[in-house]
Parts: C-alpha cells; sequence; structure tokens
C-alpha cells in the first residue's frame, strides 16, 4: 500500500486538491444562496379567519429584514373593465388610531415575522367602490380583486412588493365566498417589474 502510494503521489496530490476544490465551490455555492435569500424580500397576502366577505386579509412579512410598507393598491374585475384604485389614502382616518396604527392606516414598519391586519374583504371592496374610478359598479359586478402591496426593503433601492388575486364567489349557496386565485402570492422582485411598481404609486400620489 505504502509503494502504491509512493508510486503515486502526484496523482494522489491532484485528486486530493481536486476533491478540495469542489468541496469549496459547494460550499461557497451554500453561501451564495445563504445571501441572497437574506437580500431578497417576501411578502405574504393572505385570506384569515373565514372564508366569506367578513374574512380578514393579512400582509405579513416574511423577509430576513423589516420593511416599510409604503402603499396597497387594489384593481377591480368587472367584466371587462379594470379599474385600478389606491387603497392606503383612501379612508379619512380618526385623530385616535388605536392600538394598530399600521393596521388602521394600511402602511408602516414590519419587523421579520409582523403583519398589518388591513380588514375584511367585505369594508375594502365598499371603500374602493365609493371612489370615483368605481363609479356605477355594484358589488356584484365584481367578479375579482387583485391586491398590490407596494414596500421600500433596505438591501433595495428600488421599492419591493407582492401580488395576490380573490375571486368573489357571489352565488355559492353557503353565502358570498372569496377564493384566492393561486396558493402562492406573486413576489415582485425584477427590476423591469418593480420600475413599473414605482411607476403605479406615482400615478397614486
Amino acid at each position: 500500500m505504502l509503494e502504491f502510494f509512493r508510486a503515486n503521489q502526484g496523482l494522489i496530490s491532484v485528486l486530493l486538491s481536486m476533491a478540495m476544490l469542489v468541496v469549496w465551490v459547494v460550499y461557497l455555492q451554500i453561501l451564495l444562496v445563504q445571501v441572497r435569500a437574506s437580500r431578497r424580500s417576501s411578502i405574504l397576502i393572505t385570506r384569515a379567519a373565514g372564508r366569506g366577505m367578513r374574512s380578514r386579509c393579512l400582509v405579513t412579512n416574511m423577509s430576513s429584514q423589516s420593511l416599510y410598507v409604503t402603499s396597497l393598491i387594489g384593481i377591480l374585475h368587472a367584466g371587462d373593465k379594470q379599474i385600478e384604485i389606491a387603497l392606503t389614502d383612501l379612508r379619512e382616518l380618526p385623530e385616535d388610531l388605536g392600538a394598530d396604527p399600521r393596521s388602521t392606516m394600511r402602511q408602516g414598519s414590519l419587523s421579520t415575522g409582523q403583519y398589518l391586519d388591513i380588514g375584511h374583504f367585505d369594508d375594502i371592496l365598499e371603500v374602493m367602490l365609493r371612489d370615483d374610478e368605481a363609479a356605477g359598479l355594484e358589488r356584484e359586478d365584481v367578479a375579482q380583486l387583485d391586491l398590490i402591496v407596494v414596500a421600500f426593503y433596505a438591501p433595495e433601492s428600488l421599492p419591493v412588493g407582492a401580488r395576490r388575486s380573490f375571486q368573489f364567489r357571489w352565488e355559492s349557496p353557503s353565502g358570498t365566498r372569496v377564493q384566492p386565485s393561486s396558493l402562492r402570492t406573486e413576489q415582485i422582485r425584477g427590476r423591469r417589474q418593480r420600475k413599473r411598481l414605482f411607476q403605479a404609486v406615482e400615478r397614486h400620489m
């Protein structure tokens, strides 16, 4: 065995060096994935506390760092119409914002795992239908609501965001149902998408 090692010392040295190189490449790849994951935003938009119109809509920060929710944009789908309305500034708020000002204002800073309760779907739809852009629409005209969250995340210069769609099943035998159109919240992270997001915020300023 010793003679084999002496005879193939150069080859063994090369193989060991290659094995060490592979280990370091794998290690650096894992480290890179972890760093990228820590810099990426993750925002959840969920339906909670029921399935009907009185269920609540929550926006949760699942990122590894804090973020600031600055805007909430809703898009109503009624027939062939799509009406985009900024939800953040639609309501006149009382001076006393209660125990959770962020949820009342629908904006604010969220640490990891914190959430905004932006209200019942019933109330969200009612507020949007009072906007001038939605003049003439009735509740039952709205088939779907898209919610877009716009936030600023420390590692990023452009805003980040998330989007999820909810369909209204007005004819459900057990009462109106709010049904998510997909299992996951779409994350808005691409540079081109985020530029469009920034332009959408500017339109509603």
